[in-house]
C-alpha cells in the first residue's frame, strides 16, 4: 500500500479501531487519531482490552466514524504495533498533542484532564501510544 493509502480519512477526527482475538472475533473502538508521515497513532490505557488484543494479534481494520462509533466509510487492513522506543513514542505524543490542541479538542482536552485530576482517589493510569500503518 502507498503513503496515500490513509488519504479518505485525512480530514476525519475519529476511526473505528477493529481489533481482534485470538478466535477472530473483532471488537470495535471509536478512538481519535493524529496523522503524520502516513501512520496514524492513537493514545489509549496501557492495561486495556485492546491493547491486550493487539499484544495477541496486531492485524486490525480502520474506518472513519462518529465519536460513537458510527461508521461512515470503507473499512481498510492495517497493522497495529506498541510504541516502546522513546523517540518514537515522543514523535507520536507530539503528533496527537499537535491534533489535540486545536480549536474545540483543547477545550475537551483540558475537560477531559482537569476531571482526571479530580479523581485523586485513583491511580493515574500508564498510557501507551499505538502505531497504525497501512
Amino acid at each position: 500500500m502507498s503513503e496515500n493509502s490513509f488519504f479518505h480519512l485525512k480530514d476525519k477526527k475519529y476511526i473505528s479501531l477493529k481489533t481482534f482475538y485470538k478466535s477472530g472475533k473483532g471488537v470495535v473502538t471509536p478512538v481519535e487519531f493524529a496523522e503524520k508521515e502516513g501512520k496514524f497513532y492513537v493514545s489509549t490505557r496501557k492495561k486495556s482490552w485492546k491493547v491486550m488484543r493487539i499484544l495477541g494479534n496486531p492485524n486490525a481494520k480502520i474506518a472513519p466514524c462518529t465519536i460513537r462509533g458510527k461508521i461512515l466509510g470503507k473499512e481498510m487492513d492495517v497493522t497495529v504495533r506498541i510504541l516502546s522506543n522513546a523517540e518514537e513514542v515522543k514523535a507520536a505524543k507530539e503528533a496527537l498533542d499537535g491534533n489535540f490542541n486545536k480549536g474545540f479538542n483543547k477545550i475537551i482536552r483540558f475537560s477531559f484532564i482537569f476531571i482526571n485530576k479530580l479523581q485523586f482517589w485513583k491511580k493515574p493510569e500508564e498510557r501507551v501510544f499505538l502505531e497504525i500503518s497501512p
